[in-house]
Protein backbone atom coordinates (compact mmCIF):
# COMPACT_ATOMS: atom_id res chain seq x y z
CA UNK A 1 0.00 0.00 0.00
CA UNK A 2 2.60 2.57 0.88
CA UNK A 3 4.70 1.85 -2.43
CA UNK A 4 1.60 2.14 -4.25
CA UNK A 5 1.13 5.40 -2.59
CA UNK A 6 4.70 6.71 -3.22
CA UNK A 7 4.12 5.43 -7.12
CA UNK A 8 0.77 8.00 -7.01
CA UNK A 9 2.54 10.61 -5.58
CA UNK A 10 5.38 10.56 -8.11
CA UNK A 11 3.45 10.59 -10.86
CA UNK A 12 1.20 13.45 -9.53
CA UNK A 13 4.41 15.62 -9.59
CA UNK A 14 5.80 14.33 -13.07
CA UNK A 15 2.25 15.78 -14.14
CA UNK A 16 2.43 18.73 -12.23
CA UNK A 17 5.72 19.63 -13.81
CA UNK A 18 4.88 18.76 -17.16
CA UNK A 19 2.23 21.28 -17.55
CA UNK A 20 3.66 24.81 -18.11
CA UNK A 21 3.34 27.03 -14.17
CA UNK A 22 1.98 30.09 -16.04
CA UNK A 23 -1.70 29.86 -14.38
CA UNK A 24 -3.73 32.77 -16.50
CA UNK A 25 -2.00 33.30 -19.18
CA UNK A 26 -1.27 30.82 -22.30
CA UNK A 27 2.31 31.02 -22.86
CA UNK A 28 1.34 29.27 -26.95
CA UNK A 29 -1.09 32.57 -27.43
CA UNK A 30 1.95 34.92 -26.16
CA UNK A 31 4.76 33.26 -28.64
CA UNK A 32 2.01 33.26 -31.36
CA UNK A 33 1.55 36.62 -30.53
CA UNK A 34 5.22 38.03 -30.10
CA UNK A 35 6.84 35.97 -33.25
CA UNK A 36 4.09 38.24 -35.62
CA UNK A 37 3.73 41.41 -34.17
CA UNK A 38 6.81 41.53 -31.48
CA UNK A 39 4.43 42.74 -28.64
CA UNK A 40 1.30 41.19 -26.83
CA UNK A 41 -0.24 43.39 -24.10
CA UNK A 42 -2.56 40.96 -21.57
CA UNK A 43 -6.13 41.67 -22.09
CA UNK A 44 -7.94 44.43 -19.62
CA UNK A 45 -3.77 46.06 -19.02
CA UNK A 46 -4.13 49.65 -20.70
CA UNK A 47 -1.04 50.25 -23.10
CA UNK A 48 0.31 52.06 -25.96
CA UNK A 49 0.91 50.00 -28.43
CA UNK A 50 1.76 53.16 -30.40
CA UNK A 51 4.76 53.74 -28.38
CA UNK A 52 5.34 50.19 -27.90
CA UNK A 53 5.53 49.38 -31.48
CA UNK A 54 8.05 51.99 -32.22
CA UNK A 55 10.37 50.87 -29.52
CA UNK A 56 10.64 47.54 -30.86
CA UNK A 57 10.82 48.72 -34.62
CA UNK A 58 13.56 51.12 -33.66
CA UNK A 59 15.32 48.10 -32.22
CA UNK A 60 14.59 46.19 -35.58
CA UNK A 61 16.39 48.59 -37.09
CA UNK A 62 19.42 48.12 -35.45
CA UNK A 63 19.53 44.50 -35.94
CA UNK A 64 17.75 43.36 -32.74
CA UNK A 65 14.71 41.31 -33.06
CA UNK A 66 12.81 42.62 -29.76
CA UNK A 67 9.72 41.19 -28.40
CA UNK A 68 7.65 43.01 -25.61
CA UNK A 69 5.68 40.73 -23.68
CA UNK A 70 2.93 43.07 -21.16
CA UNK A 71 1.59 41.32 -18.02
CA UNK A 72 -1.35 42.60 -15.46
CA UNK A 73 -0.20 40.49 -13.02
CA UNK A 74 2.94 37.95 -11.81
CA UNK A 75 3.13 35.11 -13.60
CA UNK A 76 3.71 31.96 -11.33
CA UNK A 77 6.99 31.13 -12.14
CA UNK A 78 8.29 34.61 -12.78
CA UNK A 79 9.07 37.18 -15.07
CA UNK A 80 12.18 35.40 -16.17
CA UNK A 81 10.74 32.03 -16.37
CA UNK A 82 8.05 33.12 -18.35
CA UNK A 83 10.79 35.06 -21.01
CA UNK A 84 12.19 32.02 -21.12
CA UNK A 85 9.43 30.00 -21.92
CA UNK A 86 8.15 32.32 -24.65
CA UNK A 87 11.58 32.00 -26.12
CA UNK A 88 11.87 28.16 -26.42
CA UNK A 89 8.77 28.88 -28.46
CA UNK A 90 10.13 31.40 -31.11
CA UNK A 91 13.44 31.15 -33.56
CA UNK A 92 16.18 33.24 -31.78
CA UNK A 93 15.62 36.95 -30.48
CA UNK A 94 15.32 38.93 -27.21
CA UNK A 95 11.98 38.81 -24.90
CA UNK A 96 11.29 41.15 -22.52
CA UNK A 97 8.38 40.19 -19.78
CA UNK A 98 7.25 43.11 -17.40
CA UNK A 99 4.96 42.25 -15.18
CA UNK A 100 2.86 43.80 -11.85
CA UNK A 101 6.33 43.62 -9.63
CA UNK A 102 8.64 41.56 -11.99
CA UNK A 103 10.85 41.92 -15.46
CA UNK A 104 12.94 39.03 -16.91
CA UNK A 105 14.43 39.09 -20.49
CA UNK A 106 15.84 36.16 -21.82
CA UNK A 107 18.05 36.17 -25.22
CA UNK A 108 20.49 34.43 -27.66
CA UNK A 109 21.45 37.78 -28.80
CA UNK A 110 23.36 39.64 -25.98
CA UNK A 111 24.81 37.92 -23.12
CA UNK A 112 23.78 38.24 -19.28
CA UNK A 113 25.98 41.43 -18.45
CA UNK A 114 24.86 43.09 -21.34
CA UNK A 115 21.19 41.93 -20.55
CA UNK A 116 21.29 42.82 -16.62
CA UNK A 117 22.14 46.83 -17.56
CA UNK A 118 19.75 47.17 -20.32
CA UNK A 119 16.78 46.04 -17.30
CA UNK A 120 19.17 48.85 -15.17
CA UNK A 121 18.17 51.30 -17.84
CA UNK A 122 14.50 50.44 -17.97
CA UNK A 123 14.07 50.37 -14.33
CA UNK A 124 16.04 54.29 -13.92
CA UNK A 125 13.59 55.26 -17.08
CA UNK A 126 10.41 53.77 -15.93
CA UNK A 127 11.33 55.74 -12.40
CA UNK A 128 11.82 58.75 -13.73
CA UNK A 129 8.36 58.36 -16.02
CA UNK A 130 5.13 60.02 -14.96
CA UNK A 131 2.73 57.52 -13.46
CA UNK A 132 0.78 55.98 -15.53
CA UNK A 133 4.02 55.96 -18.55
CA UNK A 134 6.65 53.34 -16.78
CA UNK A 135 5.91 50.77 -18.83
CA UNK A 136 6.64 52.76 -22.00
CA UNK A 137 9.37 54.48 -20.59
CA UNK A 138 11.45 51.05 -19.65
CA UNK A 139 10.97 49.43 -22.70
CA UNK A 140 11.81 52.52 -24.32
CA UNK A 141 15.18 52.02 -22.44
CA UNK A 142 15.61 48.81 -22.89
CA UNK A 143 15.59 48.75 -26.97
CA UNK A 144 18.08 52.03 -26.66
CA UNK A 145 20.01 50.17 -24.70
CA UNK A 146 20.62 47.02 -26.90
CA UNK A 147 20.62 48.68 -30.03
CA UNK A 148 23.29 51.02 -28.66
CA UNK A 149 21.89 54.27 -28.89
CA UNK A 150 21.64 55.65 -25.58
CA UNK A 151 23.75 58.62 -24.88
CA UNK A 152 26.04 57.89 -22.03
CA UNK A 153 26.20 60.34 -19.61
CA UNK A 154 29.38 61.69 -18.01
CA UNK A 155 29.82 63.60 -14.88
CA UNK A 156 32.03 66.63 -15.08
CA UNK A 157 36.19 66.91 -13.46
CA UNK A 158 36.78 69.31 -10.60
CA UNK A 159 39.30 72.04 -10.83
CA UNK A 160 41.37 73.90 -13.12
CA UNK A 161 45.04 73.98 -14.08
CA UNK A 162 45.04 77.32 -16.20
CA UNK A 163 43.72 78.61 -19.61
CA UNK A 164 45.98 76.34 -21.72
CA UNK A 165 44.37 73.42 -20.00
CA UNK A 166 40.52 74.73 -20.21
CA UNK A 167 41.18 75.38 -24.10
CA UNK A 168 42.26 71.96 -24.85
CA UNK A 169 39.24 70.75 -23.16
CA UNK A 170 36.86 72.98 -24.81
CA UNK A 171 38.88 71.77 -28.28
CA UNK A 172 38.37 68.35 -26.99
CA UNK A 173 34.74 68.68 -26.75
CA UNK A 174 33.96 71.17 -29.98
CA UNK A 175 36.15 68.15 -31.28
CA UNK A 176 33.70 65.22 -30.03
CA UNK A 177 30.62 66.93 -30.71
CA UNK A 178 31.52 67.66 -34.65
CA UNK A 179 32.77 63.69 -34.61
CA UNK A 180 29.21 62.83 -33.32
CA UNK A 181 27.31 64.91 -35.44
CA UNK A 182 29.05 63.68 -38.23
CA UNK A 183 28.85 60.01 -37.36
CA UNK A 184 25.09 60.84 -36.82
CA UNK A 185 24.96 62.24 -40.29
CA UNK A 186 26.12 59.23 -41.79
CA UNK A 187 24.46 56.61 -39.53
CA UNK A 188 21.28 58.33 -40.48
CA UNK A 189 22.33 58.31 -44.51
CA UNK A 190 22.92 54.45 -43.96
CA UNK A 191 19.62 53.56 -41.91
CA UNK A 192 17.90 56.07 -44.38
CA UNK A 193 19.15 53.73 -47.93
CA UNK A 194 19.26 50.69 -46.00
CA UNK A 195 15.77 51.24 -45.37
CA UNK A 196 14.90 52.74 -48.82
CA UNK A 197 16.68 49.14 -50.07
CA UNK A 198 14.41 47.33 -47.79
CA UNK A 199 11.13 48.52 -49.01
CA UNK A 200 11.88 47.71 -52.45
CA UNK A 201 12.51 44.37 -51.79
CA UNK A 202 9.57 44.21 -49.95
CA UNK A 203 7.19 45.74 -52.31
CA UNK A 204 9.09 44.54 -55.76
CA UNK A 205 8.31 40.94 -54.10
CA UNK A 206 4.19 41.57 -53.79
CA UNK A 207 4.07 42.99 -56.92
CA UNK A 208 5.52 39.86 -58.48
CA UNK A 209 3.42 37.91 -56.56
CA UNK A 210 0.43 39.71 -58.27
CA UNK A 211 1.92 40.20 -61.57
CA UNK A 212 2.21 35.80 -61.10
CA UNK A 213 -1.57 35.52 -60.46
CA UNK A 214 -2.11 37.75 -63.39
CA UNK A 215 -0.19 35.55 -66.50
CA UNK A 216 -2.10 32.44 -64.86
CA UNK A 217 -5.54 34.41 -65.42
CA UNK A 218 -4.63 34.94 -68.83
CA UNK A 219 -3.48 31.46 -69.54
CA UNK A 220 -6.54 30.29 -68.26
CA UNK A 221 -8.89 33.02 -70.09
CA UNK A 222 -6.83 32.01 -73.41
CA UNK A 223 -7.81 28.33 -73.07
CA UNK A 224 -11.27 29.17 -72.46
CA UNK A 225 -11.27 31.29 -75.56
CA UNK A 226 -9.78 28.85 -77.63
CA UNK A 227 -11.87 25.62 -76.11
CA UNK A 228 -14.68 27.94 -77.74
CA UNK A 229 -15.86 26.68 -81.19
CA UNK A 230 -17.71 29.78 -82.17
CA UNK A 231 -15.31 33.03 -83.01
CA UNK A 232 -15.53 35.51 -80.01
CA UNK A 233 -14.01 38.87 -79.45
CA UNK A 234 -10.46 38.37 -77.84
CA UNK A 235 -9.49 41.75 -78.43
CA UNK A 236 -9.42 42.35 -74.49
CA UNK A 237 -7.43 39.49 -73.97
CA UNK A 238 -4.99 40.77 -76.28
CA UNK A 239 -4.69 44.15 -74.84
CA UNK A 240 -4.12 42.58 -71.26
CA UNK A 241 -1.33 40.37 -72.71
CA UNK A 242 0.28 43.90 -74.01
CA UNK A 243 -0.84 45.68 -70.67
CA UNK A 244 0.87 42.79 -68.82
CA UNK A 245 3.87 42.80 -70.89
CA UNK A 246 4.47 46.02 -71.05
CA UNK A 247 3.91 46.04 -66.47
CA UNK A 248 6.38 43.32 -66.43
CA UNK A 249 8.79 44.99 -68.63
CA UNK A 250 8.19 48.21 -66.05
CA UNK A 251 9.07 46.37 -62.87
CA UNK A 252 12.17 45.10 -64.34
CA UNK A 253 12.97 48.25 -64.86
CA UNK A 254 11.39 49.86 -61.47
CA UNK A 255 14.48 51.48 -59.47
CA UNK A 256 11.86 53.57 -56.56
CA UNK A 257 8.56 53.31 -55.05
CA UNK A 258 6.99 55.50 -57.19
CA UNK A 259 7.69 53.66 -60.25
CA UNK A 260 6.21 51.13 -58.65
CA UNK A 261 2.98 53.21 -57.78
CA UNK A 262 2.85 53.79 -61.22
CA UNK A 263 2.77 50.27 -62.37
CA UNK A 264 -0.05 49.29 -59.44
CA UNK A 265 -2.05 51.59 -61.60
CA UNK A 266 -1.17 49.69 -65.36
CA UNK A 267 -2.02 46.19 -63.07
CA UNK A 268 -5.44 47.66 -62.00
CA UNK A 269 -6.09 48.54 -66.33
CA UNK A 270 -4.77 44.60 -67.17
CA UNK A 271 -7.32 43.20 -64.13
CA UNK A 272 -10.39 45.14 -65.78
CA UNK A 273 -9.26 43.96 -69.55
CA UNK A 274 -8.92 40.42 -68.01
CA UNK A 275 -12.70 40.74 -66.34
CA UNK A 276 -13.93 42.15 -70.14
CA UNK A 277 -12.15 38.83 -71.97
CA UNK A 278 -13.34 37.27 -69.08
CA UNK A 279 -17.14 38.52 -69.49
CA UNK A 280 -17.19 37.79 -73.26
CA UNK A 281 -15.67 34.22 -72.87
CA UNK A 282 -18.73 33.39 -70.63
CA UNK A 283 -21.14 34.94 -72.69
CA UNK A 284 -21.61 37.97 -70.11
CA UNK A 285 -22.02 41.62 -70.43
CA UNK A 286 -18.60 43.81 -70.02
CA UNK A 287 -18.04 45.34 -67.26
CA UNK A 288 -18.01 49.02 -67.37
CA UNK A 289 -14.38 50.57 -66.69
CA UNK A 290 -13.99 52.83 -64.03
CA UNK A 291 -12.55 56.08 -64.16
CA UNK A 292 -8.44 56.27 -63.67
CA UNK A 293 -8.93 58.15 -60.43
CA UNK A 294 -11.04 54.83 -59.06
CA UNK A 295 -8.95 51.64 -58.58
CA UNK A 296 -10.27 48.45 -60.11
CA UNK A 297 -8.68 45.84 -57.88
CA UNK A 298 -10.73 43.86 -54.89
CA UNK A 299 -10.51 45.81 -51.82
CA UNK A 300 -9.66 42.60 -49.45
CA UNK A 301 -7.49 41.23 -51.93
CA UNK A 302 -5.46 42.47 -55.08
CA UNK A 303 -4.98 38.98 -56.71
CA UNK A 304 -8.57 38.27 -56.42
CA UNK A 305 -10.53 37.82 -59.69
CA UNK A 306 -13.44 39.68 -61.09
CA UNK A 307 -13.54 42.60 -59.33
CA UNK A 308 -17.07 43.50 -60.60
CA UNK A 309 -19.00 44.73 -57.39
CA UNK A 310 -18.91 47.56 -55.75
CA UNK A 311 -19.44 47.81 -51.57
CA UNK A 312 -19.80 50.75 -49.17
CA UNK A 313 -16.88 51.44 -46.53
CA UNK A 314 -18.41 54.09 -43.63
CA UNK A 315 -15.86 55.38 -41.47
CA UNK A 316 -16.32 57.68 -38.73
CA UNK A 317 -14.66 60.60 -41.20
CA UNK A 318 -17.41 59.72 -43.86
CA UNK A 319 -17.94 56.77 -46.56
CA UNK A 320 -16.07 55.62 -49.39
CA UNK A 321 -16.95 53.44 -52.60
CA UNK A 322 -14.54 50.12 -53.05
CA UNK A 323 -14.66 47.45 -55.28
CA UNK A 324 -14.64 43.68 -54.10
CA UNK A 325 -14.64 40.33 -56.33
CA UNK A 326 -17.66 38.29 -56.86
CA UNK A 327 -16.79 35.47 -54.14
CA UNK A 328 -16.24 38.17 -50.89
CA UNK A 329 -19.48 40.52 -52.27
CA UNK A 330 -21.63 37.39 -51.53
CA UNK A 331 -19.39 36.49 -48.39
CA UNK A 332 -20.67 39.84 -47.47
CA UNK A 333 -24.07 39.32 -48.32
CA UNK A 334 -24.34 36.00 -46.29
CA UNK A 335 -22.38 38.44 -42.67
CA UNK A 336 -19.09 36.54 -43.64
CA UNK A 337 -16.41 38.47 -43.03
CA UNK A 338 -13.81 38.06 -46.33
CA UNK A 339 -10.15 37.91 -45.17
CA UNK A 340 -8.14 40.70 -46.21
CA UNK A 341 -4.61 39.36 -47.90
CA UNK A 342 -1.50 40.39 -45.48
CA UNK A 343 1.41 42.43 -47.04
CA UNK A 344 4.94 42.50 -45.62
CA UNK A 345 5.28 46.15 -45.19
CA UNK A 346 8.32 47.39 -43.02
CA UNK A 347 8.82 44.28 -41.53
CA UNK A 348 4.94 44.05 -40.48
CA UNK A 349 1.98 42.08 -41.77
CA UNK A 350 -0.32 44.55 -42.99
CA UNK A 351 -3.87 43.77 -44.37
CA UNK A 352 -3.99 44.98 -48.22
CA UNK A 353 -6.44 47.91 -48.33
CA UNK A 354 -3.63 49.54 -46.04
CA UNK A 355 -0.73 48.45 -47.71
CA UNK A 356 1.01 51.46 -49.73
CA UNK A 357 -0.10 51.40 -53.55
CA UNK A 358 3.57 50.80 -54.16
CA UNK A 359 3.09 47.38 -52.66
CA UNK A 360 -0.02 47.07 -54.35
CA UNK A 361 -2.18 47.81 -51.60
CA UNK A 362 -4.95 49.79 -51.54
CA UNK A 363 -2.91 53.15 -50.08
CA UNK A 364 -6.04 53.32 -47.11
CA UNK A 365 -3.53 53.95 -44.33
CA UNK A 366 -5.73 55.79 -42.50
CA UNK A 367 -8.08 53.11 -42.44
CA UNK A 368 -8.52 51.00 -39.14
CA UNK A 369 -12.05 50.96 -37.50
CA UNK A 370 -14.70 50.81 -40.25
CA UNK A 371 -17.93 49.11 -41.07
CA UNK A 372 -18.50 47.56 -45.08
CA UNK A 373 -21.71 46.66 -47.00
CA UNK A 374 -21.73 44.84 -50.49
CA UNK A 375 -23.90 46.94 -53.40
CA UNK A 376 -27.43 46.19 -52.59
CA UNK A 377 -26.99 43.60 -50.24
CA UNK A 378 -29.24 44.21 -46.99
CA UNK A 379 -28.07 43.82 -43.56
CA UNK A 380 -25.84 45.90 -41.32
CA UNK A 381 -22.42 45.49 -42.62
CA UNK A 382 -19.48 44.05 -41.30
CA UNK A 383 -17.68 46.01 -38.91
CA UNK A 384 -13.41 45.56 -38.93
CA UNK A 385 -11.31 47.23 -36.44
CA UNK A 386 -7.40 47.08 -37.87
CA UNK A 387 -6.15 49.73 -35.70
CA UNK A 388 -5.48 48.05 -31.91
CA UNK A 389 -3.41 45.59 -30.31
CA UNK A 390 -3.83 41.84 -31.53
CA UNK A 391 -4.38 41.37 -27.73
CA UNK A 392 -7.38 43.48 -27.50
CA UNK A 393 -9.17 42.49 -30.97
CA UNK A 394 -8.24 38.93 -31.31
CA UNK A 395 -11.46 37.59 -29.55
CA UNK A 396 -13.69 39.62 -31.91
CA UNK A 397 -12.23 38.12 -34.60
CA UNK A 398 -10.27 41.59 -36.13
CA UNK A 399 -7.17 41.62 -37.93
CA UNK A 400 -4.83 44.67 -36.77
CA UNK A 401 -1.30 46.08 -37.63
CA UNK A 402 -0.61 47.97 -34.07
CA UNK A 403 -1.25 51.76 -35.73
CA UNK A 404 -3.58 53.34 -33.42
CA UNK A 405 -2.91 52.96 -29.51
CA UNK A 406 -5.63 52.18 -26.84
CA UNK A 407 -6.93 54.41 -24.18
CA UNK A 408 -3.47 54.77 -22.50
CA UNK A 409 -2.51 55.61 -18.89
CA UNK A 410 1.05 55.01 -20.22
CA UNK A 411 3.29 57.45 -23.27
CA UNK A 412 6.80 57.42 -24.64
CA UNK A 413 9.39 58.91 -23.68
CA UNK A 414 11.74 61.25 -25.99
CA UNK A 415 15.10 59.11 -26.57
CA UNK A 416 18.42 60.49 -28.10
CA UNK A 417 20.38 58.83 -29.71
CA UNK A 418 24.35 58.32 -31.14
CA UNK A 419 26.76 56.16 -32.88
CA UNK A 420 27.86 54.46 -30.02
CA UNK A 421 28.94 50.64 -30.99
CA UNK A 422 26.74 47.75 -29.38
CA UNK A 423 28.21 46.11 -26.43
CA UNK A 424 29.18 42.20 -26.74
CA UNK A 425 26.80 39.63 -27.93
CA UNK A 426 26.45 36.22 -26.84
CA UNK A 427 27.60 34.19 -29.80
CA UNK A 428 25.23 31.26 -29.67
CA UNK A 429 24.18 30.23 -26.08
CA UNK A 430 20.74 31.72 -25.08
CA UNK A 431 21.14 34.40 -21.75
CA UNK A 432 18.57 35.43 -19.66
CA UNK A 433 18.45 38.03 -16.62
CA UNK A 434 15.44 39.24 -13.96
CA UNK A 435 14.65 41.61 -11.11
CA UNK A 436 11.41 41.63 -8.94
CA UNK A 437 11.33 45.74 -7.59
CA UNK A 438 8.58 48.01 -6.93
CA UNK A 439 8.51 49.69 -10.43
CA UNK A 440 6.57 52.25 -11.50
CA UNK A 441 3.57 51.60 -14.27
Amino acid sequence: MRRATIIFALSFLLLVLAVPAFAGVDVDVVADEVALDGLYVEPGLSADTSALNAAIVRAGNEGVRLMVVLLDADPAGGAVAFADAVLDRVPDGTVLVLSATGEGIASTEFDEAFLSGALDAGFVAASRAPSGQGDEAYVSAVADALSGTTVPTTGGSGGSSGSSSGMIWLIAIVGGMVLIVWAAVRKGKKSALTSSQKAMTEAKAEIRSQLDVMANTILEITDIVNATPDAQDDSYLRQASATYTEADDAYTAASDLRALEALSDRIDEARWQLDAAAAIAHGRPVPLQPPKEQRYVCFFDPTHPNATETAQITTPAGTQTVRVCAADAEKLRRGTQPQPRMIDVSGRRVPAPMAPRSYGGGGFDWLDVFTILAGGGGGSGQSYDWGGSRASTRSRGTWSVGRSSSSSRRSTSSRSSSSSSRSSRSSSSRSRSGASRSRNR
